[in-house]
């Protein structure tokens, strides 16, 4: 069982945070399912069935990565180019009708806005996954920058996406607040040097818990922008 000291791992001592960076699936919309559908209909088209806690297991990185770990071999450039590209329509697809932000997102983006918090949308998704969640929660205006997995060279867990995102905020990556709902992303966000909260949506909030982020969370309904002040970093 997860302790409540865990979950709610606060310092009295004030920490001045300037950016918050949000992963977006499993942070901004609950569409995990839908990404699992999709990578096994794929999977069905090139001859394998993959098991869902496989698909899980590979959840915060790049498709190039997650189509060779869940496949087993290695593919063309042609080849990933392709794949990736059939299964990210076939996820637009199946959660168009579906797409709802998390619960309590859209008051504590405008939370984080009033109180001069900038933020960052950083994901492993393409571009194209990205503008259909904006658009559909009317998040167009909700941040000051956008990383995508075309933007870097390295997958979660390393940092780079992490700090290229502080970077285009402007703010530096130990002021900064990294959500995410991957255990890669989690360690990604500690390994930026960045407080880390994880959403518990995705993974369990036990799963969560063995990589030691500063606080977890179920969704946003209880968060405001004065308890990111409050937050301790992890050991």
């Amino acid at each position: 069982m997860v302790s409540i000291s865990r979950l709610w791992r606060l310092s009295p001592k004030f920490t001045m945070l300037e950016g918050a960076i949000f992963d977006m699936d499993g942070v901004l919309v609950n569409n995990a399912p839908y990404h699992i559908r999709a990578w096994k209909q794929l999977g069905k088209e090139l001859g394998r069935e993959l098991a869902d806690d496989a698909i899980r297991a590979v959840f915060g990185q790049r498709n190039k990565e997650m189509l060779a770990a869940l496949m087993g071999r290695n593919f063309t450039p042609e080849e990933l180019a392709r794949h990736t590209a059939r299964k990210e329509i076939i996820y637009r697809e199946m959660i168009r009708p579906h797409l709802q932000p998390v619960d309590g997102l859209p008051e504590f983006l405008a939370d984080l806005k009033q109180e001069g918090i900038r933020t960052a949308l950083a994901t492993s998704g393409p571009r194209e996954n990205v503008d259909l969640v904006l658009r559909s929660l009317h998040f167009e205006s909700c941040f000051n920058a956008v990383v995508t997995g075309a933007d870097v060279s390295r997958s979660k867990p390393d940092p780079e996406i992490f700090l290229l995102a502080a970077r285009c905020l402007g703010v530096p990556a130990e002021k900064s607040v990294v959500f995410e709902d991957s255990t890669a992303g989690v360690q990604a966000a500690r390994r930026a040097g960045c407080l880390c909260i994880a959403v518990a949506t995705t993974h369990s909030a036990a799963e969560l818990e063995a990589f030691s982020p500063s606080r977890i969370i179920f969704d946003f309904r209880n968060l405001r922008a004065a308890d990111l002040a409050r937050i301790k970093p992890s050991i």
